[in-house]
């Protein structure tokens, strides 16, 4: 354990402290009585001496702990001492009820609140930060009237200048006691924490995973070499920096939860340079406190390198996956969890299903899943079974090895291999290749007929979804066991209509895009902003880019209104209701063909169009606003 030296101001309680340790049987290796003006120096002196703790008092502890890094166990006056020296004070003062003046250091002193009742005195407080405020406190006590001072060595001489009787705060046992017993609690703590660091730093040295250490607030402390090699810099330069500066891809929230205490150990994938990695994040505890976090990375090795060369000559055949986490700005927390589970799933091997409705990027996410993986190096496959015939389904997937064309041949699963299959709209296969494809995936191996087993697998699958696959085994029309063996690792993509914030985001990212392509800048006001929220957008992001799009083009101001935004969904996306008879017809608001009508009637004029129709013109402004209706009484659809 560390040395502890106890530095005094007297001779009296060092003899007090000699005792204690005696009593106590403490080792205590260094007693001193030492000047105040001295203390710093002879506090190095300990440590050069080997101490690692110092007790002291008053001035001389806020001195040494001021001006030297020394951990100091302070003694504290008792609440008896205090009430030792009142006793005393009175029977100086022998005055009915004396005003005394406690000066000093905060941490010194103990709870006075009932003096004043208790020893039938008048008890003023003066407390002080710092040294050079002490003259100061001497000289409000002696402007309030103070009989006599009670506190050390300098306040005492301060208060005998200004010819006020003073008593100097004398430390009993029982408050040296109390300051050892911190000390003695103080070294047991740092030896354990230096065991610790020994261990940790025995742990950085000696482990295979790059690791990082954060503080509450997200700041790198620590980097081990393998973390370094991973992140292309020194831990010089990394130490100080936010995590989310030097691993930006890592999600933010993600690490929140553990620094919060919502999770107690994650694990999720980024890609630093061309390294997928494993990140696996655990809280830092002391006590009930987290006080940081250690996050272990290690790489993802999944393909083995013999095969390497073949799934590298696939994959520049143009099976690649082009679409990354990082390239995602959608701003939901909906969106940002798929993406956190995304990263998680990235890091097994089984079959990942993708829920979502058309135009919600299923297959794009799927491409993002590849790319965070150890599969990342091997093919990109996507197969769209939907709408084929069972023979065509089952030649995409298994191939056929009467077939000329070496695609068809080999079949998906297999060009596949060492990489990721992508299988969309499941829904859409039939119950043989159901089966099939069960088998492949529960046997890891490669059927091409019912008799020949020709290849072992080492991919991986996903399957996208557009409707909830549990239904269509109700129904009879899905496999139970496919639907099981898919039904684990599952995201559930929502419609962006439930998403208004990435709604935005992909009007900003469309802003730029459109702007550097037909040089086009447009502002998106809020009531412009408010009718895109509106909107349900079936299509969800497909449908509202393909619009934005058509909007950049054809916007007849530089500021896009809602009224022109709303016509445009009208004319674009009408709605239509079905007849008794089973057809359909274009929906239009009755309000919005009669403002149409009456605009057209008097020429586009608001004010004889208001009169007409017996409203105010600023009443005729906002209803054309919201029907999209402009002075020309162009109708929306038309």
């Amino acid at each position: 354990m560390s040395k502890i030296a106890v530095l005094l101001p007297r001779e009296s309680m060092l003899e007090q402290a000699r005792k204690v340790i005696r009593e106590e049987n403490m080792d205590i290796s260094i007693l001193k009585v030492i000047k105040t003006s001295d203390a710093v120096y002879e506090a190095r002196n300990a440590v050069a001496d080997g101490a690692g703790i110092i007790v002291a008092r008053g001035v001389q502890a806020s001195h040494i702990r001021d001006y030297t890094d020394i951990p100091v166990a302070e003694i504290e006056s008792s609440a008896q001492e205090l009430g030792l020296l009142i006793k005393k004070a009175r029977q100086i003062l022998k005055k009915e009820h004396p005003v005394i003046a406690v000066i000093g250091y905060r941490n010194t002193y103990s709870d006075m609140s009932y003096f004043d009742e208790i020893f039938n005195i008048r008890l003023k407080t003066y407390f002080f930060d710092e040294i050079g405020e002490a003259e100061s406190a001497v000289n409000r006590a002696a402007d309030d009237g103070a009989e006599l001072v009670i506190g050390g060595d300098i306040v005492n001489e301060l208060a005998r200048q200004k010819g006020i009787p003073g008593l100097f705060l004398e430390s009993t046992e029982d408050s040296i006691r109390n300051a050892l017993k911190v000390a003695q609690r103080m070294s047991y703590t740092a030896e354990v924490e230096r065991n610790h660091i020994a261990q940790f730093e025995t742990l950085l040295d000696t482990s295979f995973n790059g690791i990082i250490k954060i503080d509450s607030s997200k700041r790198i402390t620590i980097v081990n070499q393998p973390a370094e090699m991973i992140l292309g810099d020194r831990e010089e330069s990394l130490t100080g920096k936010k995590l989310q500066d030097v691993i930006p891809q890592l999600s933010e929230p993600l690490i929140d939860s553990i620094l919060n205490g919502a999770r107690d150990m994650t694990s999720t994938t980024v890609y630093i340079g061309e390294n997928p990695l494993m990140v696996t994040a655990g809280p830092i505890r002391a006590e009930d406190e987290i006080t940081g976090a250690i996050l272990s990375c290690s790489r993802l090795t999944g393909i083995l390198r013999t095969d390497r060369d073949k799934s590298g000559a696939i994959y520049r055949k143009g099976y690649r996956a082009r679409a990354h986490f990082s390239d995602s700005e959608m701003n939901s927390s909906e969106m940002r969890q798929c993406v956190d589970m995304g990263k998680i799933f990235a890091l097994s091997s089984n079959p990942v299903l993708i829920y979502g409705g058309s135009g919600t990027g299923k297959e794009a996410f799927a491409e993002c899943i590849h790319n965070n993986s150890a599969y990342k190096a091997g093919p990109f496959v996507n197969v769209n079974l939907g709408g084929m015939t069972e023979e065509m389904q089952m030649e995409r997937l298994f191939g056929n090895p009467k077939a000329d064309d070496e695609t068809l041949k080999k079949g998906a699963l297999s060009i596949s291999d060492q990489g990721t299959l992508v299988i969309s709209e499941a829904e859409g296969l039939s119950m043989p290749v159901q089966y099939r494809l069960y088998r492949a995936l529960r046997h890891k191996t490669l059927i091409q007929n019912d008799l020949e087993r020709s290849q072992i697998l080492n991919n991986r699958i996903i399957v996208t979804a557009s409707e909830n696959l549990e239904d269509r085994v109700r129904d009879g029309e899905f496999r139970e066991d496919l639907f099981y063996l898919l039904n684990s690792l599952v995201i559930r993509i929502p419609p962006l209509k439930d998403r208004k914030k990435d709604i935005e985001a992909i009007v900003i990212r469309a802003k730029k895009r459109f702007a550097e392509k037909y040089s086009r800048f447009l502002r998106f006001p809020e009531d412009a902003m408010e009718v895109l929220f509106q909107y349900d957008w079936p299509g969800n992001e497909n449908q509202l880019e393909a619009f934005l799009e058509r909007l950049f083009l054809t916007a007849p101001k530089k500021t896009v209104s809602s009224a022109y935004v709303r016509q445009l969904l009208e004319e674009l996306y009408p709605r239509k209701i079905r007849r008794a008879d089973g057809t359909q017809v274009v929906y239009r608001d009755p309000e919005a063909v009669r403002l149409t009508e009456v605009l057209k009637q008097c020429n586009g004029s608001r004010a004889r169009a208001a009169k007409e129709l017996g409203i105010s013109t600023t009443t005729l402004w906002r209803r054309m606003k919201k029907y999209g209706v402009d002075t020309q009484g162009s109708q929306p659809g038309k």
